[in-house]
């Protein structure tokens, strides 16, 4: 046979068809560093090159396979899935899947349900199937029993360790004078559940599948990435033609942590005991004003300062312990003097991740009080 037969013939091979399933990863992708080396682990080194992923959307996996089949030599089959139920999609691929790969499965999951019915099926008309061999994302009694039945496991490949940083010898430390001055206008930072501001939506992936340290995007490296940034940006508000703006709280540094709440309809904490606090005075000299708070009869929808005083069921939620201001438009830390700004962490094992950025003391909100929290 020639060399040019050979290759047409190694061409015309069919490519294996991959479908990879997951249980729901969850608001927070950043936290999930386990189902990421799975996920890189099974692209890169469980499946041959030049692949074919089966992806369908709305399903767990689909917003990262086209990035992984160009990341690891893959290609992408996206799935139409008109008139297809967003909990049967999945099936959609495994159907058509020479090997099914299970990155996570929950106990009495979908996807726990769909691989039981997998391997119970013969041998001989199945697709291979192959699980992440970790209790994170595979509980152990599911693991044995789908070996079992011939299912196979595969390791997760080590992560990049993340960086360790030292409390710098010039760190300066909030005095008691600096925290108990009454001047104070404090924002809290949060978590941030996708790209940072101005960067890639192929960025943020990549640092989440290949494990990169820069994949977290924790409350404490929202802070950090402030004080790199130089500026606190600010965000639109709900009320329609309002510019966007900062927010605040003019909460007493001391009470910071009674405040902290956690928001399941929003799936996140607010007043995280992590921000900046800012003197009130030079707020207010740039325009920083509080908030109007109004029952729900007395709203205008015109007024850029005002916020319903309760919201939810039976007025659950009672906005006004926020006593929040508003700043319009962004805020250049350069602008700020070394007295009029606090830096604001929870721990004192934060201090080390904004000693080297600060130009004002650190305040450790621990120091205060016992963290108090609450659900709402």
């Amino acid at each position: 046979m020639s060399d040019a037969s050979s290759r047409v013939r190694i061409l015309n091979l069919p490519r294996p068809r991959i479908a990879l399933v997951s249980s729901h990863l969850g608001r927070w992708p950043h936290r999930r560093h386990d189902w990421f080396a799975a996920l890189a682990t099974a692209c890169s080194h469980l499946v041959p090159a030049g692949s074919t992923l089966l992806s369908a959307a709305g399903t767990t996996t689909a917003p990262y396979l086209r990035r992984c089949a160009e990341l690891f030599g893959h290609r992408i089959e996206t799935k139409s899935v008109r008139r297809v139920t967003r909990q049967t999609r999945d099936r959609l691929c495994v159907e058509e899947a020479d090997t099914v790969i299970i990155l996570s499965a929950r106990n009495h999951s979908r996807t726990a349900s769909l691989v039981t019915e997998l391997i119970q099926r013969p041998r001989e008309i199945r697709p291979v199937v192959w699980f992440a061999r970790k209790p994170s994302l595979v509980p152990p009694a599911a693991a044995t029993q789908w070996e079992s039945h011939g299912a196979r496991s595969f390791p997760s490949r080590r992560r990049t360790p993340a960086t360790r940083r030292t409390i710098p010898a010039t760190a300066q430390l909030a005095t008691v004078e600096d925290t108990t001055r009454d001047d104070w206008l404090i924002h809290c930072t949060r978590e941030c559940d996708g790209p940072w501001p101005g960067q890639s939506r192929e960025e943020y992936l990549d640092n989440l599948i290949l494990g990169r340290v820069e994949s977290d995007h924790s409350v404490q490296c929202t802070l950090r990435r402030i004080l790199v940034d130089g500026r606190l940006r600010a965000v639109s508000r709900p009320v329609r033609g309002a510019p966007p703006a900062v927010s605040f709280t003019s909460c007493p540094l001391e009470q910071l942590g009674s405040l902290r709440v956690f928001r399941p309809h929003r799936g996140r904490w607010d007043f995280e005991p992590y921000g900046l606090a800012i003197s009130r005075d030079w707020l207010i000299a740039r325009g920083t004003r509080p908030v109007v708070y109004r029952e729900h009869p007395d709203l205008s929808g015109e007024d850029p300062l005002e916020q319903p005083a309760v919201s939810g069921e039976n007025r659950r939620i009672d906005w006004t312990a926020e006593q929040e201001w508003r700043h319009p438009g962004d805020i250049e830390l350069s602008e700020i003097p070394p007295d009029r700004g606090l830096v604001l962490v929870g721990q004192d094992t934060d201090v080390a991740a904004v000693a080297d950025q600060s130009r004002w003391p650190i305040a450790v909100i621990s120091r205060f009080r016992k963290d108090d929290t609450a659900i709402q």
